[in-house]
């Protein structure tokens, strides 16, 4: 009874997980890191720990130091704000906001002892997203007006201890990713002019089935422990996209009207998206009875992030290219962990992420800066329980596509970007 109560319990949390939407604007590029309530909190400087089940998607090589088998889950919610002022002349220096939205990624995991030596599990996480929605009115509503970009990712892991104090972890990723871009039509238009706006498109689908693979190891000492983990690249593959065109009613320019109808037409449109692998390695010190501290570094392959090649069905319909040209980035993750007393833990945690975007590509549908990420939260226990809570502020701060006086946007859509993101999350887990 109770192992069939565990199963349902988990399958139901997974179903669930698949159901929620989730995407946003956060780590560099669009990578999302926050899975794990107690790993939000240390800032994500976790690879070289196993506290709990999120291990498996921190460093799968941990399961096999954990205690017991343990389900562990939670959400996220992310709270991002941007604004954009554009450049004079062909602006007037008005503010305008994106619109306010609320995004919602999820970590789940179950984690299981076979033995003293063997531990598997299994994650659902979403790795990459983002999420930027601009107003009807936004000047650059013809490069974009609303993008999303969500991941899927099913991660059965196995662990085995080499040592008593060495182990090694490999992993699958199952992954799914989906796309929604909505962008006004614009006809006619040049350097200087926006042209005119006759309709907008929308295109959207899922991605087939893609894989990927992890590799991990931990090493656990008395006092101090290090840890590496690998996740490589994904290339999503989306053969059979939906491209809906809507034409304004009210077009006052019959020339526009006529091209936009002759060229436009809904169809399937197809294209390849790649997420960047990723490594992290990290060393963790006891550095006081009641106090635990970790360092973090994490590389990412960002450089394949090259552009998004959109090829539309009919052959009437130009198909275009999205430049993006970002560069390999990294970041550095510092956390700390407090035992107040033997339920209550407080932690904090510090990023700084570099930016894999050069100052080209920034634009209404991804503006991107370095950032300066600063968490806090606790962790309640209490028998078989563990509740994890807190808070991270993302200071990703003003973006100009403005150097020495001269636009460098692709687009020649130019201006000042302001971003910031507030989260907030909380995770469950219970011990078996």
């Amino acid at each position: 009874m109770k192992n069939n109560l565990k199963r349902l319990f988990i399958g139901s949390m997974l179903a669930a997980g698949l159901l929620t939407y989730n995407n946003s604007v956060q780590a560099g590029g669009f990578n999302l890191y926050e899975f794990g309530g107690r790993a939000s909190a240390l800032a994500g400087a976790i690879v070289a720990q196993s506290a709990d089940a999120s291990t498996v998607f921190y460093n799968p090589a941990g399961v096999a130091f954990l205690d017991n088998s343990q389900f562990y889950g939670g959400v996220t919610l992310i709270f991002p704000t941007a604004n954009f002022v554009g450049v004079s002349p062909m602006f007037d220096n008005t503010v305008h906001d994106a619109v306010q939205n609320i995004f919602t990624p999820v970590g789940i995991y179950y984690a299981h002892k076979l033995n003293d030596k063997v531990g598997f599990g299994i994650g659902l996480t979403n790795p990459f997203g983002l999420g930027l929605e601009w107003e009807d009115d936004f000047p650059g509503r013809a490069i974009s007006r609303n993008a999303l970009v969500e991941s899927y990712y099913i991660s059965p892991v196995v662990a085995y201890k080499v040592t008593p104090n060495f182990s090694i972890g490999v992993g699958a990723d199952l992954v799914i990713a989906k796309i929604d871009l909505i962008r006004n039509i614009n006809v006619f238009d040049s350097e200087g002019s926006p042209g005119y706006d006759v309709g907008e498109v929308e295109l959207s689908g899922s991605s087939d089935l893609s894989y990927g693979f992890s590799f991990s190891a931990q090493y656990q000492a008395e006092k101090w422990s290090v840890g590496f983990m690998y996740r490589n690249g994904i290339t999503n593959e989306f053969k059979d996209g939906d491209a809906a065109f809507a034409f304004h009613d009210d077009l006052t320019v019959p020339q526009a009207a006529a091209v936009a109808g002759a060229l436009l037409q809904d169809q399937h449109v197809s294209t390849t998206l790649d997420f960047p692998g990723f490594f992290s390695v990290g060393a963790s010190y006891q550095a006081m009875e009641k106090l635990r501290v970790e360092m973090d570094y994490m590389w990412f392959q960002w450089s394949v992030f090259d552009q998004l090649q959109l090829d539309f069905e009919n052959e009437s319909t130009p198909d275009q290219t999205i430049p993006f040209d970002y560069e390999d980035s990294w970041q550095l993750r510092l956390g700390g962990e407090y035992a107040l007393n033997e339920k209550l833990d407080l932690r904090a945690g510090y990023i700084f992420d570099k930016t894999p975007q050069p100052i080209e590509s920034v634009s209404p549908l991804l503006p991107d800066d370095d950032r300066h990420d600063i968490s806090v939260g606790i962790g309640y226990k209490t028998g078989r329980y563990v509740i994890d809570a807190g808070y991270m502020f993302v200071n990703i701060g003003e973006r100009s596509t403005v150097e020495n006086g001269v636009g460098m946007n692709h687009n020649g859509f130019n201006g000042t970007y302001n971003s910031r993101a507030d989260l907030f999350w909380a995770s469950f887990g219970v011990n078996f």
